[in-house]
């Protein structure tokens, strides 16, 4: 009777490990499967960080508004308006772009000053046209 509660228990012991083909195809899997999600979580980073620069860009353009009801006259650059914003910071594109005047809009003409990033060429139209 001993003999084969010692073959059950070896047997049972061997069953209970993982085998070098079953770690095998689970890596294979979960490499697989990160194949397939990489590419989706950098294109998610980087549209967040597209939204956050219209957001930044937007903010400019109102920005520019309230200077022109303060000081009569549109701001030369965007730099001009910091003192508008909180901590008299200006904001900065997630990916380094720096925020320019869109051309024709520098005098503020016919609708207002426009800015956009120069790495996601993003206009915004917050008044007028």
């Amino acid at each position: 009777m001993l003999k084969s509660t010692r073959r059950l228990s070896t047997a049972v012991d061997r069953r209970s490990a993982f085998t070098l083909i079953e770690l095998m195809i689970c890596i294979a899997i979960i490499g697989i499967l990160a194949a397939m999600a990489i590419p989706n979580f950098q294109r998610s980073r980087e549209e967040a960080r597209q939204k956050k620069c219209w957001e930044f860009s937007s903010l400019l353009t109102r920005t520019s508004e309230l200077y022109y009801i303060d000081q009569k006259v549109y701001a030369k650059d965007p730099k001009d308006l910091a003192p508008y914003l909180s901590s008299n910071v200006l904001p900065v594109c997630p990916t380094h772009g720096s925020y320019i005047w869109i051309p024709g809009t520098e005098t503020g003409e016919p609708a207002g000053q426009k800015i956009f990033c120069t790495i996601h060429s993003y206009a915004t139209g917050t008044w007028g046209n």
